[in-house]
């Protein structure tokens, strides 16, 4: 997931890639500040973690494309016999269901990382008390 902040001198987005899925997460693995450099304009800024917002990636239309890339061929390669030996009905079903997969897999992977953003975002670590 990418994280961003806005750089104070241009405003423009400082990205970060992260594994992490929460704000408690991002803190235990890369502190509760994190120092980004701006490409733009080159400044150098501490961002506080609630500072940074998490995005939605374009992995899921990636994913799904190159599913249905890889798929579809497949598809007329494994169906194609069908076609030429019998006039069954199930067919249609057979092509339905491999033209089905990419969309499937595509709505999973959206909403996985929606969730992600969405719970990255929602909650904040302002506040928290530090145990002595």
């Amino acid at each position: 997931m990418k994280v961003y902040g806005k750089c104070p001198k241009c405003n423009s987005e400082i990205g970060y890639s992260t594994n992490a899925n929460t704000r408690v997460e991002f803190t235990m693995q890369d502190g509760e500040s994190k120092k980004l450099t701006c490409k733009n304009c080159g400044r150098t800024t501490d961002f506080y973690v609630d500072e940074l917002n998490a995005k939605k990636s374009n992995l899921a239309k990636i994913g799904a494309g190159l599913i249905f890339l890889i798929g579809t061929p497949l598809m007329f390669f494994f169906v194609s016999p069908i076609f030429t030996g019998s006039r069954n009905h199930y067919v249609i079903l057979i092509v339905g269901s491999f033209l089905l997969i990419p969309v499937v897999a595509y709505g999973i992977i959206n909403k996985q990382d929606q969730v992600r953003v969405s719970s990255f975002n929602r909650k904040k670590l302002k506040g928290r008390i530090h145990n002595i």
